[in-house]
């Protein structure tokens, strides 16, 4: 893991919304997932799990480390880094121990509840002007907020770039976590989860619907749904090259 750590951490891989942060928090525990605990110099591995989440109070709540001699490593309030997997893709966080504690008869700690979580995606900013009829109306089913709907303008196996309409309630914001975002392209109904990385402002405020331009970064894609992008995208690519060329 002192490989992976070595990448992770990094300004590029931090998670910007706050809501996908305790998501996957949520999902390391519910799946349990062994973390691996490395103190800050990072020398050495233990290993451990994710028990609890108190988000109000600032707090998580994990195993004792194994072997036991970890435990001395982290304690005294030293910071440490804790990486685990949600859904094949490495996250990790610094924290440090707040206290020992008995939990369900087991010895545990309680740890401070990480400022950043860092979420290792692969990235990929290759991007295509998608063709007419090739990629249908886009539906971002969004938490606490009403279904949103517009139209691709550019697609990467990374993420789209989308023109919407403001949307009815509640404002659209830049870190915003989409559980569901879902379009057909070349008539196959894909969906994946998203974060939204960037709102525009409105073009066009004059015209009697103006939209912006949003865009889209794909989250935990499956094989299929990757593998779809990566296609489309470098046949739209070398299409895109002949048109130029006429």
């Amino acid at each position: 893991m002192q490989e992976v750590s070595a990448k992770l951490f990094r300004q590029e891989y931090k998670l910007g919304s706050e809501q996908k942060a305790e998501h996957v928090l949520h999902k390391i525990s519910e799946g349990h997932e062994t973390l691996a605990v490395l103190p800050h110099d990072r020398a050495e591995e233990f290993s451990s799990m994710l028990l609890a989440i108190n988000r109000p109070r600032q707090s998580l709540v994990i195993d004792e480390l194994n072997p036991t001699a970890g435990n001395h490593r982290i304690a005294g309030g030293a910071p440490f880094f804790t990486i685990g997997r949600y859904e094949g893709v490495f996250v990790g966080f610094q924290s440090k121990v707040i206290e020992r504690i008995d939990w369900e008869g087991y010895g545990a700690l309680r740890i401070a509840y990480p400022e950043v979580i860092y979420y290792l995606q692969r990235r990929n900013y290759f991007r295509v002007t998608v063709a007419p009829g090739d990629v249908g109306s886009v539906e971002m089913q969004r938490r606490g907020a009403k279904s949103m709907y517009g139209q691709c303008h550019d697609l990467s196996v990374n993420g789209m770039r989308l023109l919407l309409p403001s949307p009815v309630d509640f404002a659209l914001h830049e870190g915003e976590y989409v559980p569901l975002v879902r379009f057909s392209l070349a008539d196959v109904e894909l969906a994946v989860e998203a974060e939204v990385r960037f709102v525009g402002g409105l073009r066009n405020s004059k015209t009697r619907h103006p939209v912006r331009q949003v865009g889209l970064q794909f989250l935990n894609m499956a094989p299929g749904f990757e593998q779809r992008l990566q296609h489309y995208v470098q046949r739209r690519d070398r299409e895109l090259l002949r048109e130029s060329r006429r």
